[in-house]
């Protein structure tokens, strides 16, 4: 019985909204300001990634980036350190919260959901870089 719990818990979690998780946080979602600050005060170079998630739609990308598609996560995601903090966005936040949450399924325990995506980051003067 203990293992029908669990299955159920686990396709649950992909068929609800994260804030019905069951109250429990499986990423953060934070804004671009926060992210930066984190940046500047937490982490090194060595401890982060950025993980862009369109479909390789975007015009400009954060520098560093590594570009993995939303739809490909589950495919192509041991190209990713899960021992760094990974800090996933995509053009304004919708696919990166659901690439945010499969990370977390696959393993990945240190994940930061960028609100508002890319957009949000150059309102908030990040650095990008034009892509071609």
């Amino acid at each position: 019985m203990n293992i029908f719990v669990s299955v159920m818990k686990n396709i649950l979690s992909f068929l609800l909204p994260d804030s019905m998780n069951y109250g429990k946080e499986i990423y953060r979602s934070i804004s671009p300001e926060e992210i930066m600050h984190l940046l500047k005060e937490n982490f090194s170079k060595s401890e982060y990634t950025f993980l862009d998630v369109r479909n390789g739609d975007g015009l400009t990308v954060i520098p560093g980036s590594i570009e993995i598609p939303h739809n490909e996560i589950e495919k192509n995601f041991s190209q990713l350190d899960f021992s760094k903090t990974i800090i996933v966005y995509c053009q304004s936040g919708v696919r990166s919260r659901k690439a945010s949450k499969k990370l977390y399924n696959l393993g990945a325990k240190n994940v930061i959901n960028m609100d508002g995506g890319i957009l949000e980051w150059e309102r908030a003067g990040g650095r990008v870089l034009k892509k071609g």
